[in-house]
């Protein structure tokens, strides 16, 4: 039975699309920071370092069900719909951008500048990391880890050496894959080289996502497996997975296979191949 792919039906809910953020305008970009400024300003459940923290530390590590498995994919769209749920609870009118990262080989500019039009600390560039996940990571026995400790707002190394960004034509092949699980390994690789190409807080699963450009970065992961998604109709999605809850979002795997039951989509033609045209 295919189960993999999205299904034409009656949406429940209305369905907004995730913008490509070299394509916002720039008043778009600035509701975008107003959200996250109030998010990184809530010190409660509501705030940017709860949900930021779910992905690694403060324990527990509830990524640690995803990287380098078959649930990698549903995972982490769960995690992206309940952030960008709570981004909308702050009363902005907004959606999760993308970061092609095959056509912007570079930190996009809304994310690089240091300051907003008006002065202020841009909430994109940066944001705190909480404190109970720097204690816990100066426990760690990597060195590198160690010294982001020191660091109580998120920092970045792009470009370092010895790291590089997946290409167009890498993410044209990977979509060419008809199973699922291998399409799901394949593309995970390469999303890691984001992370370690991004480099500081971005480049360690304890805090990546505390780092704002995270959000993008999977955005543009989960965009692909949209992708692959039209582009592979008949594909089934793994029977053992589907019941499987995505920790700690009360969602099952099975449950966001549609991204239009979960309110969004991508202004993509979904037969297409290449994930920047």
């Amino acid at each position: 039975m295919a189960t993999g792919a999205p299904t034409a039906q009656r949406q429940a809910v209305p369905v907004r699309h995730r913008p490509n953020i070299e394509e916002m305008t720039p008043r778009q970009v600035e509701d975008l920071r107003d959200a996250l400024e109030v998010m990184q300003n809530t010190t409660d459940d509501r705030g940017y370092g709860r949900h930021a923290g779910i992905h690694g530390l403060p324990s527990p590590m509830e990524c640690a069900v995803a990287h380098g498995q078959p649930s990698f994919l549903p995972w982490h769209r769960a995690y992206l719909v309940r952030f960008e749920q709570a981004l909308r609870d702050t009363g902005h009118d907004v959606m999760l951008p993308w970061w092609d990262w095959t056509r912007t080989p570079a930190i996009p500019t809304a994310y690089a500048e240091a300051t907003r039009r008006d002065g202020r600390p841009n909430p994109l560039n940066s944001a705190p990391v909480l404190p109970t996940a720097m204690a816990e990571g100066s426990n760690s026995t990597r060195e590198d880890v160690r010294r982001l400790t020191a660091q109580p707002r998120t920092v970045r190394q792009p470009g370092r050496s010895g790291s590089r960004l997946p290409t167009a034509t890498e993410i044209a092949r990977t979509l060419e894959y008809t199973d699922y699980e291998q399409f799901n390994e394949n593309l995970d690789d390469f999303h890691g080289m984001v992370h370690g190409w991004v480099g500081g807080h971005m480049g360690f699963i304890p805090f990546a996502a505390f780092d704002p450009i995270f959000w993008a970065h999977h955005c543009m992961v989960d965009r692909v497996w949209r992708i692959w998604q039209g582009k592979h109709p008949q594909a089934s999605f793994p029977e053992r997975l589907r019941g499987k809850t995505m920790t700690p979002f009360n969602l099952k795997a099975g449950e966001v296979l549609e991204p239009t039951t979960l309110g969004y989509d991508y202004a993509i033609s979904i037969g297409q191949v290449r994930p920047s045209e």
